[in-house]
């Protein structure tokens, strides 16, 4: 049984047969659907339900190749072809066809049970014993499924013929559906009493006969709604193995029905406290979500629901808590009757999907009634008395800023002087600019901010705080190289009046100002000396510095503020570039033996052997900043790793310091490595990198070719090659009698050369390539009469080879007679002993004319 959520779907296509004779090729075609929002990746096969069904998975084969591609809402057509042996069984075979697209859809196969008849072949004998399974009434298919209310009944009249020899009882069952989900009927038997009939729990039928069994569908009433495919099955008293299946194609028709109730329906605000409850009830069969929301028409109240989303499934019970809360609070009533007003409830649809679908929502929701109380009557009073403190509190106000006689308040702090200490600069190291101010009243200052101004933008501001002092990085020390600051008590001379005029904010009472006085008074105060204050200005350009006090009774507000006149810093003179003056290898030839050899066509002698060491010398070092040499093949490929040397602050990296020394800002480097030491020829770079703000970023040299001689190749040299023993340069050839009766002879053949790391040495024509020293103890001969010749060859990396060749013959036993005969002075005695097929020489080497002889290497 199969439910709609899952995305992916199986169709049976109309004309296909479940009957295949054995021995023949049947096919079965279904088509995949995606119904899901995205193409998918869909696996296809079958499984066997039953152990005697198991060879459909070898008979079975598919038209298409996993993974099927299928695009979203589309489908594919899928052939099974079944070739069925001639050995197979005639009986009913059970499987499933699976789906599954594991990557988009994890978790979901598509499960279609189907069968497969297997009858005898038109030689077997007509095979009609099996029941037969009809469903009579509804007609169903997968494309036209019979819709179904949750909580409604289908009755399924089913068909079942008992074609056997035998009375047999069959049974009928649902194994996919719950057991509340169906009922089955069987029908009813006459008992002798008259007017009496006995229920039974099976279709008894004698052979040849029919009968009906009524299948009742009463699915739940909360039943998701969806497409489901419940299998019939069909079971037989005779056989029990045997088992008949139909499906029922049935569509849960959708129920979107919800209930709302609200408790109570009416409240007094504020006198009534708590809230309103929202009783949601789903009584359809989906699953439902929506939001939930009230408002009155006028918008007095703020309504607040938890939660405002629900989600709820079939046959469940939801609470949405809603409370008020008044918005517009001046319209409440001062005094009489409250304020009613009607609130209403709505719901709106929470869409899952584009093509999802939307149910109904209930048309007649319920309405909630406020009544908004007016005020009491002591807040009335208590907004009479708030009227009245406020007029009070505004004629003290009057009379405290300027009806009384008040207490100056201290001077504000100003600026007298603030200046740098030259008119230009030039640019370097630690010659930044340095600045100058003298602030008056000291003691009131609560902190100095000292802005810089580049084209009248402010570039950068540093804060100077004097709450508690002058702090400890600004009083006079050995160490301290940042400016100092001291501060001074001294008195100033100044009339009433311009005290009052210097300080303008300030109020004084009617009386004062309208007649001022003109006395003297001396005032105490400190004076704050500030020099040669740095600032962060280092670079090249034009510069303007302020500088603002802020006072303690207001630290938002500048009390005074003074600017200096722009400040050049002329750019710096530039520092002489890196230069290298030399770089080379300490040999301009480097050989890989470590012991020299010459020869008649070479007169170089290696001095060295690798790796490669390089010098150099450089001078300004502290204007370098990075060091970087790199190998280079004869073909202007990389040879060698890129070699960096970082250099901070004038000092070497580790990688140098056992090799180069410093001589003021001159850098010299002796015998420094490199990983060089295969034969070539090869050239360094050196890539010096300048520190920031040089004209010339990077300098490089590059060295003469320097060439690494190969080893020298090692001289070819036989030292004995002999057969059974005897020197082929004293004896170049041998004669061997073999009967025919033998096609091989016992002999050996041993040799030694030099050794070397690079020699080849070679048997020809057999074995080929063999070591410096070795012997053959049984060499296969032809059947006679034969000739063949045997040769050494050696090889050295050079080129040079040495060779070293024998002649064998071979003979037959008459033949050796007559060439024995025919020497004077010889005996044949020797040619009887090859009647075992040893080999016997006939000839020596004295007995050859110069024609006969092989060539013999040097």
């Amino acid at each position: 049984m199969q439910i709609v959520s899952n995305p992916l779907f199986i169709e049976d296509l109309a004309g296909n047969s479940n009957e295949i004779k054995r021995g023949s090729i049947g096919q079965r075609r279904i088509r995949v659907k995606n119904l899901g929002e995205r193409i998918a990746e869909v696996d296809i096969w079958i499984t066997a339900t039953d152990n005697k069904s198991e060879p459909l998975l070898r008979w079975c084969t598919f038209s298409e190749q996993n993974p099927l591609k299928i695009d979203a809402k589309s489908f594919k057509e899928v052939t099974l072809n079944f070739q069925l042996p001639l050995s197979a069984t005639p009986e009913l075979y059970n499987y499933e066809i699976l789906v599954e697209a594991a990557t988009q859809y994890p978790g979901k196969i598509f499960r279609r049970p189907l069968q497969l008849r297997v009858l005898p072949s038109d030689q077997d004998a007509e095979w009609g014993n099996e029941p037969e399974l009809t469903i009579i009434q509804p007609i169903t298919n997968s494309a036209n499924p019979l819709p179904l209310q949750a909580g409604e009944q289908l009755e399924v009249k089913i068909k079942v013929e008992n074609r056997s020899k035998r009375v047999d009882r069959f049974y009928l069952s649902c194994p996919e559906l719950a057991k509340e989900w169906y009922s089955v009927r069987y029908p009813e038997i006459g008992l002798d009493v008259p007017g009496l009939v006995k229920e039974t729990d099976g279709l008894e039928l004698n052979p040849g006969s029919t009968g009906e069994i009524n299948l009742i569908l009463h699915p739940p009433q909360y039943t998701p709604a969806g497409n489901y495919f419940p299998t019939i099955r069909l079971i037989s008293s005779n056989k029990e193995d045997l088992v008949l299946l139909d499906v029922v194609y049935l569509k849960i028709l959708c129920d979107d029905r919800l209930d709302i109730q609200m408790y109570p329906l009416s409240r007094k605000v504020p006198a009534e406290t708590g809230g309103f409850e929202i009783e949601v009830t789903n009584r359809g069969n989906i699953q439902r979500e929506f939001s939930v929301r009230a408002k009155d028409e006028d918008g007095l109240f703020n309504y607040l629901l938890q939660p405002k989303m629900v989600q709820i499934l079939p046959g469940e019970k939801r609470i949405v808590a809603l409370k008020v809360k008044p918005r517009k609070w001046w319209r409440r009533h001062w005094r009489g009757k409250g304020l009613p007003l009607t609130f209403a409830i709505e719901l709106e649809n929470i869409p899952v999907g584009e093509d999802s679908f939307i149910p109904a929502l209930p048309k007649n929701l319920p309405q909630g009634n406020l009544v908004w109380q007016s005020h009491p009557w002591w807040k009335l009073w208590l907004l009479i008395l708030l009227c009245l403190g406020t007029i009070g509190l505004l004629v003290f106000a009057i009379w405290w800023n300027f009806l009384r006689e008040k207490t100056p308040p201290p001077p504000l702090p100003q600026v007298i002087k603030f200046e740098t200490t030259a008119n230009q600069y030039q640019e370097g190291k630690d010659n930044a600019i340095r600045l100058n101010w003298q602030i008056l009243h000291f003691q009131q200052v609560e902190k100095l901010t000292v802005i810089r101004l580049e084209r009248n933008v402010e570039t950068d501001r540093k804060n100077y705080l004097f709450r508690d002092g002058i702090t400890q990085d600004l009083q006079p020390s050995k160490n301290n190289t940042n400016g100092v600051c001291e501060s001074k008590n001294t008195e100033i001379n100044l009339s009433l009046a311009e005290k009052k005029t210097k300080n303008k904010k300030l109020n004084y009472s009617l009386f004062s100002i309208l007649f001022p006085s003109t006395k003297n008074v001396n005032e105490k105060t400190v004076i704050l000396n500030c020099k040669d204050i740095i600032t962060n200005a280092q670079k090249a350009g034009n510069y303007t510095f302020k500088i603002e006090v802020y006072p303690k009774q207001n630290s938002e507000q500048v009390s005074s503020e003074q600017t200096t006149d722009t400040i050049p810093i002329l750019p710096a003179k530039p520092l002489p570039p890196p230069k290298i003056t030399d770089f080379s290898p300490t040999q301009p030839i480097y050989q890989e033996s470590s012991t020299a050899k010459s020869n008649k066509n070479s007169t170089i002698i290696a001095t060295n052997i690798p790796p490669i060491h390089l010098n150099w010398n450089i001078v300004n070092l502290n204007q370098i900043k990075e060091l970087k040499i790199v190998g280079l093949g004869a073909d202007g490929s990389v040879s060698s790793q890129l070699q960096s040397y970082l250099i901070i602050n004038n000092q070497l990296p580790e990688k140098l310091k056992a090799f180069c020394t410093v001589i003021s800002t001159n850098l010299k480097c002796r015998n420094v490595p490199t990983d060089v030491n295969q034969a070539g020829n090869y050239t360094f770079k050196m890539i010096v990198i300048s520190q920031e703000g040089q004209v010339e970023t990077e300098i490089t040299k590059t060295t003469d070719i320097i060439k690494i001689l190969p080893k020298p190749a090692t001289p070819v040299s036989i030292v004995s090659f002999r057969i059974n023993g005897e020197e082929v340069s004293q004896k170049p050839k041998h004669t061997f009698t073999i009967s025919k009766t033998r096609s091989d002879a016992d002999i050996t053949v041993s040799w030694q050369v030099a050794d070397g790391e690079d020699i080849k040495v070679e048997i020809l024509p057999a074995p080929g390539v063999v070591g410096t020293k070795g012997s053959l103890a049984k060499y296969p001969l032809s059947k006679p009469p034969s000739s063949e010749t045997i040769t050494l060859k050696v090889t050295n990396k050079a080129g040079e080879q040495i060779t070293q060749s024998v002649l064998i013959e071979t003979v037959e036993p008459s033949q050796t007679q007559s060439s024995f005969g025919n020497n004077s002075g010889k005996t044949a005695s020797s040619s009887n002993s090859s009647t075992k097929g040893s080999a016997i020489p006939s000839n020596s080497a004295e007995e050859l004319t110069p024609v006969e002889f092989p060539p013999i290497g040097n």
